[in-house]
């Protein structure tokens, strides 16, 4: 529904009829805050089943995320008239961490055991910009596009402070992403602050799925 909604905005801010020409590239970066929608309780889940599968009875334990933090991106553009640009773009999308520290029983006796899991994601976009001016200087826009994702994970185990080398994995994947935003114009520069989602970043089978949403301010210069 989010996809349809919003290449339906999109299609209607490009069908505008345009009342001037207005194009160029222009460049662009922004500085904002992530955040990571994981399911803690899915993970609490996957690690029970996981060591309840190695012949582990768990007896007791907790569990936290970090899911935010900072995230920026560079932009190069080309707006084709007044209502309708295009954007390539670069960005980090940070990292998150789930931590579960627990107790489990094996072999006739209590063992205490401490997991990492660590994912981040960054990656090249390709979107379409629909842009409806207003009030002079003002402007709000929609965008849809593609996230080509570079996603890792890392998770560590141990017990007391010992453990194997980490496990890692990786992958590259293509997702759709969109956003909506509004921007200010005043002679080449334009400020913008905008939301963004990012849905189902990652693959199921390796680095795990989630949803990223991002929240920027930024600044285009047009040549």
């Amino acid at each position: 529904m989010k996809k349809i909604l919003a290449l339906a905005a999109l299609a209607a801010l490009s069908t505008t009829p345009a009342v001037a020409q207005d194009r160029g590239f222009y460049w662009g970066f922004d500085a904002g805050q992530y955040q990571y929608n994981l399911d803690q309780n899915d993970l609490d889940n996957a690690l029970v089943d996981s060591l309840e599968s190695e012949g582990f009875d768990v007896l007791s334990g907790r569990s936290e995320t970090s899911e935010d933090g900072f995230t920026w991106g560079l932009t190069l553009g080309y707006q084709f008239f007044r209502y309708l640009a295009v954007e390539a773009a670069w960005v980090d999308l940070g990292s998150a961490e789930y931590k579960a520290s627990v107790e489990v029983a094996g072999d006739g006796s209590i063992i205490p055991l401490d997991t990492k899991i660590t994912t981040d994601s960054a990656g090249a976009t390709l979107s379409a910009l629909g842009i409806l001016p207003f009030a002079s200087n003002w402007q709000v826009y929609g965008r849809a596009g593609v996230y080509f994702a570079s996603n890792d994970l890392e998770l560590r185990v141990s017990s007391d402070g010992f453990g194997p080398p980490p496990a890692e994995d990786s992958d590259n994947t293509q997702e759709f992403y969109w956003g909506l935003g509004a921007g200010y114009t005043q002679a080449h520069w334009t400020l913008r602050l905008e939301w963004q989602q990012y849905m189902d970043v990652g693959d199921d089978s390796t680095t795990g799925e989630t949803d990223i949403d991002r929240i920027t301010l930024g600044a285009i210069y047009k040549f």
